[in-house]
């Protein structure tokens, strides 16, 4: 594959997976220019998620027997023109339901990114870092712009800048080698895109791979770090007076920090194995994290902000390495689908469950409380990781 391909795939996750929090940064200010309450703002977020619990593994089989490179140019078109509907359908009614499917058309193209890239690297940890770099950068960057966006060009500006992310990952997936899509099916029909049973069975059948089953269950972990800190980390920010610069430069300080740590993780999977870097850079960020609530200073915070985003940007490329190569290259959009079906279940659980502790004792309990049942559940999945490991030695290697 030439050196342009690969940077094309690359790219894919730059465009990507920043859609999402570009869209979580401006609906919430576009459903209060037409009046939504807190209730509705709060429905419009979880909104982008329905589809993608139910759907996402149905999603990746059909990139596995069409392409990922194909469908996900279909599903990035798809988005980059009904994301201008927005300011067209000034209601609630309306916003929640353009939610609904932009939101799944942009995990779908965060899916294909992935498959994409799995199929490329086959796992290499070194080239899991390249692009969870990108993929990171994009998730500051995205935001940014789509905020600056907004300031200057108000809301036909904002989500139009959306549209141009979808349009640049149009562009990057034409540059992206046809030969990764080598084996799909030529030929679709909408008989392609009904939801079967079977795809669903052979999905979650991936969970009886343990080394898949143990990345999935750490991946939900850190799903749930992220969705914490994409509500109740500003919260707490404002509680104690921070400027919204303040509070925005301190949440883009985790995702830059990250960036930059996927870089590294290479050199560390050469002296700890992949999959304890998961496990140990799943834990410090969720220590890291629920430990702000000690702190009340800018630069404190800023810290620890940096922190969590050094220890969750070794995890993440790491994650993807683990789970790519146990998967193999034929079930990679099986697999993607089945890790993100899982983190939309924790990123709905994970703020139902801490606003409801919080709303019994207070926002820092709240924080030390979930950071503790997600530590214990890491450390039950360390026993468990001890325990493939282990079966894994006693299994005899096979004889060529």
């Amino acid at each position: 594959m030439t050196q342009r391909g690969r940077a094309a795939v690359f790219a894919t996750g730059f465009f990507s997976l920043s859609q999402i929090p570009m869209m979580t940064l401006i609906v919430p200010l576009w459903a209060l220019d037409i009046g939504a309450s807190a209730f509705w703002i709060g429905m419009a977020i979880a909104a982008r998620a329905l589809l993608a619990m139910f759907f996402a593994i149905q999603t990746g089989a059909v990139m596995d027997r069409l392409g990922a490179r194909r469908v996900t140019t279909a599903m990035a078109v798809t988005a980059g023109i009904l994301v201008m509907l927005y300011p067209l359908v000034p209601s609630i009614g309306g916003m929640l339901g353009m939610q609904v499917i932009v939101g799944f058309l942009h995990l779908a193209c965060w899916i294909g990114a992935q498959a994409l890239v799995g199929r490329m690297t086959k796992g290499a940890p070194d080239m899991m870092g390249r692009f969870t770099f990108l993929t990171t950068l994009g998730n500051f960057l995205g935001p940014l712009m789509a905020g600056l966006a907004w300031q200057y060009l108000g809301a036909w500006g904002a989500f139009g800048m959306v549209s141009l992310w979808s349009a640049a990952l149009v562009v990057t997936l034409f540059a992206v080698p046809k030969s990764l899509d080598a084996g799909a099916v030529a030929e679709m029909s909408i008989r392609d895109f009904i939801p079967r049973w079977a795809h669903y069975a052979a999905g979650f059948g991936l969970l009886r791979v343990p080394m898949i089953a143990y990345v999935i269950v750490v991946s939900a972990i850190l799903a749930g770090v992220y969705a914490m800190r994409h509500t109740f980390l500003a919260v707490y920010l404002e509680s104690i007076n921070f400027s919204g610069g303040e509070i925005g430069f301190i949440v883009g300080s985790i995702s830059l920090a990250g960036a930059f740590a996927g870089l590294a993780v290479g050199r560390l999977s050469r002296w700890m194995a992949p999959h304890w870097l998961v496990l140990a850079g799943t834990v410090l960020a969720t220590v890291t994290f629920c430990l702000a609530p000690l702190f009340s200073g800018f630069w404190a915070l800023l810290a620890v902000a940096c922190a969590t985003g050094v220890c969750s940007g070794t995890a993440f490329p790491m994650i993807l390495s683990v789970l790519t190569r146990g998967a193999g290259t034929d079930q990679q959009g099986l697999s993607v689908g089945l890790r993100s079906t899982m983190n939309r279940t924790a990123s709905l659980t994970v703020p139902v469950a801490m606003g409801a502790i919080v709303g019994a004792t207070s926002l820092a309990i709240g924080f030390f409380i979930m950071g503790t049942i997600m530590v214990a559940i890491a450390g039950i999945m360390a026993i468990v990781l001890i325990g493939i490991l282990k079966r894994q030695a006693a299994t005899p290697a096979p004889e060529e």
